[in-house]
């Protein structure tokens, strides 16, 4: 449900520039480091520079799926509402992570769908082709700075 409001939010604002910062331009996440609440594909999405067409068709790609991913989004929170407040010891608690289980895979299932339908119906072969390097230079971006962090922050040794 993350990623669809995520990517119904990028949809809806993929006209606007994104806003610079330190990294020359590039937009800023700030949900998660992998490209916000889309993951990688909101990343790829930023960094395809789609047209006005293939943004309105991803549009109603996420619009398609809004109310499955809602439901998901549902059952997902009430889910982790009861396992905060179940022992492990009790009956009931095998159920409820089977049901964790069950959403989570469900949510990687649609969002893996929503990609593939993306890719395969909106994205040029041009853009597809894109993406690997895209996918890269955001990894090696985030060793570097993951890098730089580590050297800023010594970690005691492990005893």
């Amino acid at each position: 449900a993350t990623a669809l409001s995520s990517m119904a939010a990028y949809a809806a604002t993929a006209d606007e520039p994104a806003p610079p910062t330190e990294s020359g331009g590039a937009p800023q996440w700030h949900h998660r480091h992998n490209g916000g609440g889309l993951g990688v594909m909101g990343l790829v999405l930023h960094k395809l520079s789609l047209g006005a067409d293939q943004k309105a068709q991803i549009k109603a790609i996420f619009a398609g799926e809004k109310s499955q991913f809602e439901a998901l989004h549902q059952s997902a929170k009430a889910n982790r509402q009861a396992l905060a407040m179940t022992p492990p010891t009790d009956p009931g608690y095998a159920a409820l992570i089977e049901t964790e289980q069950h959403n989570a895979a469900t949510r990687i299932m649609l969002e893996q769908q929503t990609w593939k339908q993306i890719y395969e119906s909106v994205l040029s072969k041009q853009q597809q082709q894109q993406i690997p390097g895209i996918v890269a230079a955001a990894q090696a971006a985030r060793e570097s700075k993951m890098g730089a962090w580590k050297a800023q922050h010594p970690q005691p040794p492990a005893d």
